[in-house]
């Protein structure tokens, strides 16, 4: 790889002698000439049909009956969120599905001819054909990863020219025939397709720093890493690929700059080489930086490293690259340190297609800030894509927030081969290429299941060849399926982290608690809202309330991560609900969020807050607004040592005991109009408070807009938002209000809605309800700037009306100067944690370790446990009191699993799996009353023999396994399945 890399890019090291200056406090980025080099927004005035008509690349071709659309753009917005989930974790496919066309003018004047002229689409779902002028120039099929392409022969300067892409989403129905594209399935990712990620344009001069687009350019850029790190100095090291594509040699000045967060220059670096006719060289500048500020989860500084290209004392070219400066360490016996400051990481998993309801996975990147905004808000520093790469945006707000990242390339849930392999890894190529300047990647994640060694040694190869000063660890997630594993890869990246399998690596959780609960169901003590009277409810592997699913992010969070001092951290799997993968059929999403599809934060966010947030945090989960003969337990979350409960002034009881390092309960309290009060105490003083009063009745509709930090942009895809809520007199919110809110519109904007969680058809409607007092819509802007007027009408209440006015962008020959807006948020330095729950020394108790079961995992809600002897009296289940009785003799002796039954109607293709440590015979014990699971179908035969379980009648399986082979066991039911439903069980006799 390293010799092919080498001879591709012609990479010839050469460092030659810098001429190192100091720079004063006065040297500024701004007096930094930017050279030649220009970057267009390419995303305004396209023209797009959902329909595959000959021809449509050709520069003739009559587009005047198409729709005007700017990118990002999705032609699946308005088939999203609109279906109940099927369950089984199964996702939304009732979406349109083929092949479509975009098509886009522009104009570069005569002056620009001799330029180089690249075009970059930060990914396009789910294959791109491009075309110029007619002329095909390449495809791309990684749906996540950026791509460019040199259209510099193929332009007409001072004439116009038209860029073509032919898109196509579709995929085969089960992600296992989707060859080669297997990840292209809802089962990962709604197949949100179109030009859902941003354009961009660059002209520049013919010598100049490369983009870091490998495909198709076969161009890395440049790579900043830094070394020798201590509060006292750091040396960075810079490597600029710079490539003359004259006709004949220059002579090439480098200058290398570090800027602060300030614009300062803090140091340059000058270098000179002779670059021949159409070659590329890779310059190399060392700096030292003394008394550097470092990267930390709470203040993740940034610094940038500008490179200027010179011939002749004048600026050619300039180039800007992300810097920070960080040390860390994964460690297995004490988790992670960044700069020697031990952290625990808490964060989230969240999809690359981020979908929003009425927008599909075609945002703005300021609604992606909006919701990082909120994930550093609850407390979170870690993050985990999956199972695909997210966008650069994403990955730049990772070093903006100060968020750990867990970055794929592309991949399904397979070990995968032929043409699929050929395209993720050289995806995963292109990906590290892209984004390894980042210091918010710390892991790079070699894909979403164990590989052979040959695929194992290509992923290091890579990452040897494009990042090797990087000290990025590397993980698979299910890397336990395989037992070579171990010698790849460098850190155990665990799924529902109950143990870790690998003694000799630190470990990362990838993805706990799946739970789901939607965000409109308080508790079992609040009116019902399409949730218990739902009529697919029966369905739900979940049926929880907010109230319940927020409780149960301490339990997750404590037991699996909190308390164990080893254990690095994890991510909650998902940050937002989408229309991925939901066990749900009550709900329009996957309800395993803290915030809902239009990122309206449940209790469960608040719970969050109160445990990861540095400060002192407390948070009442619910409301206060029952009826007259309520008693319920309330539930207080906080991350101090103990907290007082009030209510109207009277104390209701102290409670000094969390559970779960976080949860204090209070039970039968008696719920009485006025306030509820919770104050939280560290070292017996007052550190939090949080109150709550009862709210009134409604009396009106309260609207209030959400833009980006430059307002509201007639670029024909900017956003905005409008919070519709119910208020009382006061304008307090009233949390049980839930009904029909009528809109109407005028001016220019189109309404995209927004939805209503467990109701079809909800979306696009200029109708929603309000759930617990509020829901959320979004506003499309047009190309043309003006006023929108929208108002909210529901009989009963005061109407409310709310003006708009979009802000004019200026687009010249189809460009725009003007960069895609983010999120109005400033990142400040955060205090160390203010309190920490006792977590006692680490004993291993009973550890999932057998001589049959080697490298078990179970990712179930609950902990499964290896036992040996199985025998009359033994305990099946974990949460039941059931016993084994009567079971066949030849059993007897043998080692088991004991699961939790309250997994008997939970689905996961990877359930449960181990690798046999000996030959064996492996029996299961199924619930005929449940369908029999599809491995269970393929891979056993029915012994004939039967044993009972608490009344139930187990059929019993068996098949032959050779020791080191891996065995995998998805759910137990794929299918509707009685209540009283048992789980399967699992039993392994030696041969």
């Amino acid at each position: 790889m390293k010799k092919r890399f080498k001879s591709i890019v012609c990479l010839f090291f050469c460092l030659t002698t810098l001429f190192l200056s100091g720079c004063s406090s006065q040297d500024h980025e701004k007096d930094l000439s930017k050279g030649n080099r220009f970057k267009y927004n390419f995303n305004l005035d396209w023209k797009f049909i959902k329909e595959n008509p000959d021809h449509a690349q050709s520069k003739e071709f009559d587009d005047k009956s198409w729709v005007t659309i700017s990118c990002p753009h999705t032609f699946n917005d308005v088939d999203t969120f609109d279906d109940l989930s099927h369950g089984h974790h199964d996702g939304e496919d009732n979406q349109w599905r083929g092949t479509v066309w975009y098509r886009k003018n522009f104009t570069l004047p005569e002056s620009e001819k001799g330029k180089k002229i690249f075009i970059e689409f930060e990914s396009v779902r789910q294959i791109a054909d491009v075309y110029i002028n007619g002329k095909h120039i390449g495809q791309n099929q990684t749906g996540f990863i950026p791509f460019g392409f040199d259209l510099t022969s193929h332009i007409n300067f001072g004439e116009e020219n038209v860029i073509a892409v032919k898109v196509n989403n579709d995929r085969g129905d089960h992600f296992r025939d989707n060859f080669p594209l297997v990840w292209n399935h809802e089962h990962w990712h709604p197949t949100h397709g179109g030009i859902y990620r941003n354009v961009f344009l660059h002209v520049m001069d013919p010598l100049h720093v490369t983009l870091p687009l490998y495909d198709n350019l076969k161009t890395v850029g440049t790579y900043a890493y830094a070394d020798n790190i201590t509060n006292d100095k750091a040396t960075v090291t810079v490597k600029s690929e710079v490539y003359n594509e004259y006709q004949e040699q220059k002579n090439v000045v480098l200058e290398t700059y570090i800027i602060n967060k300030e614009g300062n220059i803090v140091q340059k670096g000058t270098n000179s080489q002779d670059i021949k006719a159409n070659e590329k060289f890779t310059f190399e500048t060392q700096l030292n930086i003394d008394n550097p500020q470092l990267w930390y989860t709470r203040n993740p500084y940034m610094y940038k490293v500008y490179t200027v290209v010179k011939q002749n004392d004048v600026v050619l070219d300039s180039y800007e690259t992300p810097l920070g400066i960080r040390s860390f360490e994964f460690n297995k016996d004490s988790g992670f340190h960044i700069n020697k400051e031990y952290v625990k990481l808490h964060g989230w998993g969240q999809k690359p297609t981020n979908s929003w309801a009425g927008l599909g996975a075609a945002l703005p990147d300021w609604l992606r800030d909006f919701t990082y905004d909120l994930m550093d808000e609850a407390g979170g520093n870690f993050i985990r894509w999956g199972h695909c790469a997210g966008s650069p945006a994403e990955i730049a707000m990772g070093d903006k927030y100060g968020f750990v990242t867990l970055m794929p390339g592309v991949a399904g849930e397979s070990e995968d081969e032929g043409e699929t392999w050929d395209i993720r890894i050289a995806a995963f190529r292109d990906m590290i290429v892209y984004y390894r300047n980042h210091p918010s990647i710390f892991i790079w994640e070699g894909g979403n299941w164990a590989e052979s060694e040959a695929h194992y040694q290509e992923i290091l190869d890579v990452i040897d060849t494009f990042d090797p000063k990087g000290k990025r660890l590397m993980g698979h997630r299910r890397a336990d399926n395989a037992p070579w594993s171990e010698k790849y890869i460098s850190i155990e990246i665990g799924t529902e982290g109950w143990e870790g399998e690998y003694p000799n690596l630190p470990i990362i959780e990838s993805e706990y608690c799946r739970d789901e609960a939607p965000r409109r169901s308080w508790d079992k003590y609040s009116p019902d809202d399409n949730f218990f009277s739902h009529p697919n409810l029966s369905r739900n592997t979940y049926k929880l309330t907010s109230e319940e699913f927020a409780v149960r992010q301490a339990d997750h969070w404590w037991k699996k991560m909190g308390k164990k001092p080893y254990h690095s951290g994890g991510a909650n799997w998902i940050f937002s609900d989408g229309p991925h993968g939901g066990r749900c059929p009550t709900e329009v999403t996957r309800a395993s969020g803290e915030v809902d599809a239009v990122r309206l934060p449940k209790e469960g966010f608040y719970a969050l807050k109160s445990m990861w947030r540095p400060e002192p945090q407390v948070h009442i989960i619910g409301h206060w607004n029952y009826t007259e003969d309520t008693t319920k337990p309330l539930y207080v979350i906080s991350n101090t040592a103990a907290v007082k409960l009030f209510v109207n002034n009277e104390l209701i009881g102290t409670d000094t005991i969390p559970d779960n390092g976080y949860v204090y309960k209070f039970d039968n309290v008696q719920w009485k109009p006025g306030e509820i009060r919770a104050e939280a105490y560290i070292d017996n003083e007052l550190s939090a408070t949080q109150i709550k009063h009862t709210t009134g009745e409604p009396v009106a509709i309260k609207l209030t807009s959400i833009t980006g930090a430059d307002g509201w942009l007639a670029d024909g895809s900017d956003i905005a938002l409008i919070d519709v809520e119910v208020v009382d007199k006061e304008g307090n919110r009233c949390p049980l209000d839930k009904g029909r809110i009528d809109f109407t519109i005028s001016g220019a904007g189109i309404w995209r809605g927004g939805y209503n969680s467990g109701k079809e058809n909800t979306i696009n409607n200029l109708y929603l309800d309000t759930e617990c007092g509020i829901n959320r819509v979004a506003i499309k802007s047009l190309l043309k700037a003006g006023e929108v007027k929208i108002t909210a009408k529901r009989q009963g209440l005061k109407d409310a009306t709310i003006t708009l006015n979009s802000k004019p962008v200026n687009l010249e020959g189809g460009l725009s100067t003007k960069m895609p807006q983010l999120y109005k948020t400033v990142v400040k330095e955060e205090p160390k944690t203010a309190y920490t729950p006792f977590i006692p020394p680490y004993v291993p108790g009973v550890t999932n370790k057998s001589k049959l079961f080697t490298k078990f995992s179970y990712t179930g809600d609950s902990q499964a446990m290896l036992r040996t002897n199985v025998f009359w009296g033994k305990k099946p289940y974990t949460d039941l009191q059931y016993n084994y009785t009567k079971i066949p003799s030849y059993l007897h002796g043998s080692e088991y699993v004991r699961v939790p039954n309250s997994d008997s109607r939970y689905w996961a293709r990877d359930l449960l799996q181990f690798i046999a440590g000996e030959d064996m015979t492996l029996y299961v014990g199924h619930d005929d009353r449940v369908s029999r699971p599809e491995f269970l179908i393929e891979d056993y035969v029915d012994t004939g023999d039967d044993f009972i379980i608490g009344e139930v009648k187990m059929s019993l399986f068996k098949r032959d396994v050779k020791a080191g082979e891996s065995v995998v066991m998805a759910g137990n039911s794929d299918g509707d399945a009685p209540e009283d439903a048992r789980m399967y069980v699992v039993i392994a006799k030696k041969k």
